[in-house]
């Protein structure tokens, strides 16, 4: 087994790592939506997955980070950064994508790992 091969089943296995991780912090950016630091967490994690995940061949994944990424970018670091996001409009826009890149996540723990 190639280096890159070794490295795409290290990323595969810790696919369900990375969906309890988002999931635990999406929970926390529900129970406080205002909290920045809690959105800025979010954004991290997500920003990494939709980099990372086409790397190894999960390009599901990044498609569906993608979108949140950018939202989450616009909403911290946009011309409105300022200024607090709407908390019950942030998480109607947010609910399916975040939940739908979490059973991503873990759905691609439990199949093949994809060919390159």
């Amino acid at each position: 087994m190639d280096k890159l091969e070794e490295l795409r089943q290290r990323y595969w296995r810790s696919l369900p790592r990375k969906a309890e991780d988002l999931q635990g912090q999406w929970q926390r950016v529900q129970l406080q939506p205002q909290e920045r630091t809690f959105l800025a967490e979010l954004h991290m994690q997500v920003h990494r997955l939709s980099g990372s995940a086409p790397a190894y061949g999960f390009d599901t994944i990044g498609a569906l980070a993608r979108p949140i990424d950018q939202q989450l970018a616009l909403w911290l670091h946009g011309e409105d950064a300022e200024l607090p996001p709407d908390a019950v409009a942030m998480m109607a826009a947010l609910v399916g994508p975040v939940v739908t890149l979490i059973d991503a996540l873990r759905n691609a723990a439990d199949q093949e790992l994809p060919p390159l």
